[in-house]
């Protein structure tokens, strides 16, 4: 591609730092890709949204910019591997501590339509089959397309709002929800087959599978379409329209969450670029496209 070689007209200084940027970008993507060992799949999928990203390219990224959006990537990096893995000890602990202070699998079950069964009740193999890819790798990959495709436009100031907005904002908000309401998943609740295929055993379905109000699938993937509009390339903002709603309307279809989830959802995401925006306007307001 063309514009990815621009970098000739810029100072030997920029050239350098451009380097440098390049491989340490490659370099945290491979380690992601090694730790959540990626398929072919999700590379195809990544790469072709990431060649879309040549109509919002800065044109002349500073180095301090550079180096900001592989400190920003890093660090979410950083979030997605190790705050998970804090999120679901705190949900397990919680769970077999019986400290819930509202159990709505109930509730939620007695709503009309709230199962989204007129969604998922009549199956097709090959489309359930795709679904299941969409449900399973979506929560992060919805993250990651925006993310690198900032890195390689060299926007560090997105690669920042796409961090807080579809993440780090995320988490803290929808803890509180999922510490102190238990809501299991649909096909749990309802006892059918766990249509996403993942081996849990019943303990791990009581303690992993409680954490459903709101839906962080839906959350995320909201708030990177609501982020993806103002991008330049329609190209990139269809597809990513496209793919956001897929995620969410897997999670009904794979009869993970409920109605109400999504809803919630929805506020969720909406909620949180909202923060992620006032915090960029707040700490960001110097110009980082030129040295």
């Amino acid at each position: 591609m063309k514009w990815l070689s621009d970098t000739t007209v810029l100072p030997r200084a920029q050239r350098a730092a451009f380097a440098v940027y390049s491989v340490l970008v490659a370099a945290l993507i491979l380690r992601l890709a090694v730790l959540d060992e990626w398929s072919a799949v999700r590379w195809a999928v990544l790469i072709a949204f990431v060649a879309t990203a040549g109509p919002d390219r800065v044109s002349s990224p500073s180095a301090r910019a550079l180096y900001l959006g592989v400190g920003l990537f890093a660090a979410l990096s950083f979030v997605v591997t190790y705050l998970p893995d804090l999120w679901f000890g705190i949900a397990y602990r919680l769970n077999h501590a019986e400290n819930y202070l509202v159990r709505a699998n109930d509730t939620m079950r007695r709503i009309p339509f709230n199962d989204g069964a007129f969604l998922w009740r009549h199956q097709v193999e090959p489309f359930t089959t795709v679904m299941r890819w969409v449900y399973v790798n979506g929560f992060d990959m919805v993250v990651w397309i925006p993310v690198v495709r900032s890195l390689v436009a060299c926007d560090a100031r997105k690669v920042a709002r796409y961090a807080l907005g579809a993440h780090v904002v995320q988490f803290p908000m929808i803890l509180p929800f999922y510490s102190a309401i238990r809501v299991d998943e649909v096909w749990s609740v309802l006892g059918d087959p766990d249509r996403c295929l993942r081996g849990w055993t019943d303990e791990q379905r009581i303690s992993i599978g409680a954490n459903c109000f709101p839906s962080m699938h839906t959350s995320v993937a909201f708030a990177v379409w609501l982020m993806a509009r103002g991008e330049r390339s329609r190209v990139f903002s269809t597809a990513m329209c496209v793919y956001a709603f897929a995620i969410i309307f897997s999670t009904v279809y794979m009869e993970i969450h409920w109605l109400i989830d999504v809803a919630g959802g929805f506020v969720l995401g909406y909620v949180a670029v909202r923060v992620a925006d006032r915090i960029l306007e707040t700490l960001w307001s110097a110009p980082l496209e030129t040295a």
